[in-house]
């Protein structure tokens, strides 16, 4: 039966839709290192090498961030996120990295603006501030006497003014100024407590034309200028609110001199020098890669990177450079303490790897040395450093960040599943030291993963171990897989919490990840000859008992046969004599 109803729209709930769940982009490294400038306390995004130099600058001391994230980007990588690394807070009296500055007066001589580097370090003493006042854009006059009290006035054209404009209303006689809070019609309307303290008359004539000030910074890399600016908070040109989060050279604030508008602007000048920019790279220390975390805006090194979802990578490539130019690094062992930080946030995460460097100047048998200092599946080591084409004097390079370019590179024509092995490194020119047969066999025998030159095929890596003792979790590509399958449910589930706790939820839980897990065998992650030998899921009430459900959880069990690559090829030859001979006899 129809049932009939008056037109109009009727809403009807339908089923909730549950989205499907699935990989979630890797071969997303985060590099940690030293820069010329740009943030130290908030991972930056790059798509390129330009932009990283857009960003970070050239920073010519022999340090290997920038090296390190062109080798990414040579050899595959898509995108990574870079956080810069210096010497921030004090310790011992050694210089820490700080932001040049320049403090503008105005014409009372009172310091009304402070205008900083963006970032810290050195580049920022190489910054120059220009402040002009421009002539009024427009010009209009009042068309009815303004009396005193009055908070508003009646002129011939609004053009060109808005809320926020700093108005000067004048005659021969005298001068006053308004912050415009609104506009009605063609009248211009501020704040009534704020009312004129004397009368103009229409016939004067009264004159109306806007406020503002124009600043430019300029360096030898950009130049940024800034229109229409002035000091009223409550403005929407006002200089802080402008200038803060848009310009990548500075940053204002506004100093709140005693001085009235618009005599409180900077005075006009053509260079306003800065300085106080220091760096604060000789004296880097562990404690500024480890990071501390402050909050949301303050968090720093390894603790700055703990709750980012998008990486599934970590290098670091200036511990080596610190080694041997810091004087905040004491020791190797100061090496070691970063490298183990990194390996426990990873295994914290369970969501991410690092790529790992030795030491630099390491022999094969100081290599085995450090290897044997680690036992984890969440890290990898790769030796010997590299000689590039772009390297000052020939010098050599950590591995790292072109190791995670050939992640990134295997991720997106297979998946984590193949073993980043057995590529060539582009961009390499040479390696530090020429391995032997019988080196690489050692040293792959401990987890080290070394790389190769081999005639006509270039300079591969030769191996694919985590430095695990777990030989369930001895392949890179292995400990990759779980992982990138735990971050797929992580995300894919998240629809589940606070959904009633029962079999009917059970059920659809583990049908979702059946599919999931279903689709990743049949596309090559998981080796078996059907579904039932490459995973199993159960999510039931054997797994799901009254106490486990009374905590407030759910539980669901799987498990995986991922591949294991094919890292000892044997090829048996067998010589037959007289093959026609023993035909015959047959």
């Amino acid at each position: 039966m129809v049932m009939m109803r008056p037109p109009g729209i009727r809403i009807e709930r339908g089923p909730a839709r549950v989205d499907a769940i699935g990989l979630l982009d890797s071969g997303v490294p985060v590099f940690l290192g030293l820069a010329e400038r740009g943030p130290t306390n908030e991972p930056v995004r790059l798509t390129s090498t330009p932009e990283f130099f857009e960003v970070f600058g050239h920073l010519d001391v022999g340090s290997h961030l920038a090296a390190a994230v062109d080798g990414f980007f040579l050899n595959g990588g898509n995108h990574c996120f870079v956080v810069r690394i210096a010497h921030l807070f004090e310790r011992a009296k050694k210089e820490i990295a700080t932001k040049a500055a320049a403090r503008l007066r105005d014409v009372e001589r009172q310091n009304t603006l402070l205008v900083q580097a963006i970032s810290e370090g050195m580049w920022g003493n190489a910054l120059r501030v220009a402040i002009s006042v421009p002539p009024p854009a427009v010009q209009t006059f009042i068309t009815v006497d303004a009396h005193e009290e009055d908070s508003s006035i009646l002129v011939k054209s609004t053009y060109g003014f808005a809320r926020g404009t700093l108005i000067k209303i004048y005659d021969d006689e005298q001068a006053q100024y308004r912050v415009l809070q609104g506009i009605d019609g063609r009248s211009l309307v501020w704040n009534p407590a704020e009312p004129l303290g004397k009368s103009f008359r229409s016939s004067a004539p009264t004159m109306v034309e806007p406020v503002c000030f124009d600043l430019t910074v300029q360096t030898h890399h950009a130049r940024e200028t800034f229109r229409s600016l002035n000091l009223a908070r409550q403005s929407p040109q006002y200089a802080e609110r402008v200038i803060n989060g848009s310009s990548r050279l500075i940053t204002v604030t506004n100093l709140d001199s005693q001085t009235g508008d618009p005599s409180n602007f900077p005075v006009e000048q053509s260079n306003a020098v800065f300085e106080g920019g220091t760096d604060g790279l000789y004296t880097v220390a562990a404690e500024d890669f480890i990071g501390v975390d402050n909050g949301p805006g303050h968090r720093y090194g390894l603790a700055g990177i703990a709750e980012i979802d998008e990486i599934d990578l970590v290098v670091l490539p200036d511990l080596a450079w610190a080694v041997q130019n810091s004087a905040g690094f004491k020791s190797v062992k100061d090496m070691e303490i970063v490298q183990q930080a990194a390996i426990s946030m990873a295994e914290e995460r369970r969501d991410r790897m690092c790529i790992l460097d030795f030491p630099p100047d390491t022999t094969p048998a100081g290599a085995l040395q450090w290897r044997r200092l680690f036992d984890s599946s969440y890290a990898a080591f790769y030796y010997p450093y590299l000689r590039t084409s772009t390297s000052p004097n020939g010098a050599p390079v950590p591995t790292a960040g072109h190791v995670a370019g050939v992640f990134a590179r295997c991720d997106a024509a297979q998946g984590v599943y193949r073993a980043p092995a057995n590529e060539e490194l582009q961009g390499v020119v040479d390696l530090a030291i020429n391995l032997q047969p019988a080196d690489i066999g050692r040293l792959n025998h401990e987890g080290i993963n070394c790389l190769q030159i081999f005639a006509n095929r270039g300079i591969r890596i030769w191996g694919a171990r985590t430095a695990s003792s777990d030989l369930l979790l001895r392949y890179v590509n292995v400990r990759r897989t779980i992982s990138a399958i735990a971050r797929a449910l992580q995300v894919g589930t998240q629809w589940v919490v606070f959904e009633n706790n029962d079999s009917a939820l059970w059920s659809t839980i583990e049908r979702d990840v059946r599919f999931f897990l279903d689709q990743l065998w049949q596309e090559g992650y998981l080796r078996g000859a059907s579904s039932e030998e490459a995973f199993w899921v159960t999510c039931d009430d054997s797994v799901n008992s009254n106490e486990i459900r009374e905590k407030g959880q759910l539980v669901v069990e799987l498990g995986v046969a991922p591949f294991r690559p094919s890292e000892f090829i044997g090829i048996r030859v067998v010589q037959e004599i007289d093959v026609l001979a023993r035909e015959d006899g047959e």
